[in-house]
């Protein structure tokens, strides 16, 4: 069975408004995913959700990026690089979820992005954003 990332937690707040903002969106847009992928029939939904999320990941990493190139982090392309792996990652697990019937609702995809979200942000995002805290200017 699915577990949803429930409520947001202040544990997941790293102290940098524009990555904390874009991580909460992105948090509640898994969420959704799981109750949407758990409930609907309508597959061109799913996909669409499937799309909406991948995209949202899409800008949420350029951004990130943009303020590690700013600020020169000198983990920048090893963080960049686990981006890439999510988005290859999210475009293989959903293509297994839509081309067969294993897994109806989704509890693969809801599954992975979960454990990646709060492994992410909690070990990888957290050191960027102590970097930044430390060294220089967030803005």
């Amino acid at each position: 069975m699915v577990e949803y990332l429930g409520e947001w937690l202040a544990e997941y707040e790293l102290g940098v408004e524009d990555i904390d903002l874009q991580h909460h969106f992105f948090f509640n847009l898994i969420n959704r995913l799981a109750r949407e992928l758990a409930t609907t029939k309508d597959i061109q939904y799913k996909i669409d959700l499937v799309n909406e999320l991948t995209v949202y990941a899409k800008f949420h990493f350029m951004s990130e990026e943009n303020m590690m190139r700013k600020n020169k982090y000198p983990q920048f392309m090893h963080h960049k690089f686990q981006h890439m792996e999510l988005i290859d990652s999210i475009s293989r697990v959903s293509n297994q979820f839509f081309l067969t019937e294993d897994d109806p609702k989704g509890d693969n995809i809801i599954n992975f992005l979960r454990e990646w979200f709060l492994n992410h942000t909690e070990k990888v995002d957290r050191e960027f954003a102590d970097y930044l805290k430390k060294n220089l200017s967030v803005g």
